[in-house]
């Protein structure tokens, strides 16, 4: 008398692969680094500090799509590589300028997390729900090391080559601090600024429609002649996200 077995039970399908949960090899990069970028995002907000509500919105959803991965991973897929691809397309305009400026080392490396983090989180999402292979999962950890050994090389190198300017005899301090200009510079027609960018950010001191445009890295100085006719003019730094900080540039 022969027996027969039941048949094992039916596994969700996801594409045109079986997904078993605990078992897709793409949760584990999926996780590490949508969690890194989420942490960037919160040491960046606190460095600032301010806090940036789309990146507040897409710390608390990746959260919430971590803590979803164990009893329902397919949910924290989509959470985890939605969340992911919207700040990606949100926020390149703004970020992709800082990847020119490796010298300032909190804005280039936050770049580079928020920019390469969720473009490889966003792979890492398609991988884990198409249930492809361990071995592209492997591939993209180690693609992800390598460029996030690479970044932080470059910064440090550069970094070390960017000098600031000393002050000289006459020339009028200007100290930007807290991501604010002084309110009112005053200064001689000819007369030379000296820029102190005391944040740990860039920050350019600029006077549109002219050519007095001092870009300023990190923790750096800058000296600036001021050779424009007397008047009142307009100063901003033009970054982007920056436009709050304003002052007024007295030529007599």
């Amino acid at each position: 008398m022969s027996t027969t077995l039941p048949d094992p039970p039916a596994q969700p399908v996801v594409g045109d692969r079986p997904y078993r949960t605990g078992k897709n090899p793409w949760l584990t990069p999926l996780v590490a680094m949508t969690g890194i970028v989420a942490l960037g995002d919160v040491v960046f907000m606190a460095l600032i500090p301010s806090l940036i509500p789309p990146l507040a919105a897409g710390v608390a959803l990746t959260l919430v799509g971590i803590v979803l991965v164990r009893r329902r991973p397919r949910a924290a897929i989509v959470v985890l590589g939605l969340t992911s691809a919207a700040l990606l397309l949100a926020g390149i305009a703004f970020l992709s300028s800082h990847l020119a400026h490796p010298g300032s080392p909190i804005d280039f490396l936050h770049a580079v997390l928020a920019i390469a983090g969720r473009a490889l989180a966003v792979v890492a999402a398609v991988g884990a729900w198409r249930g492809s292979g361990a071995s592209s999962a492997r591939r993209l950890a180690a693609a992800a090391l390598g460029l996030a050994g690479a970044a932080v090389a470059v910064s440090g190198v550069a970094t070390l080559m960017t000098d600031g300017e000393a002050a000289r005899d006459g020339d009028i301090p200007v100290a930007i601090a807290g991501s604010q200009f002084p309110e009112v510079v005053a200064v001689e027609q000819g007369q030379t600024l000296h820029l102190d960018n005391q944040d740990v950010f860039r920050h350019t001191f600029t006077v549109p429609d002219t050519e007095l445009d001092v870009d300023l890295p990190a923790t750096t100085a800058a000296r600036a002649v001021v050779d424009l006719p007397p008047g009142s003019y307009d100063v901003i730094c033009d970054i982007a996200g920056h436009e709050h900080m304003t002052a007024v540039l007295e030529v007599r």
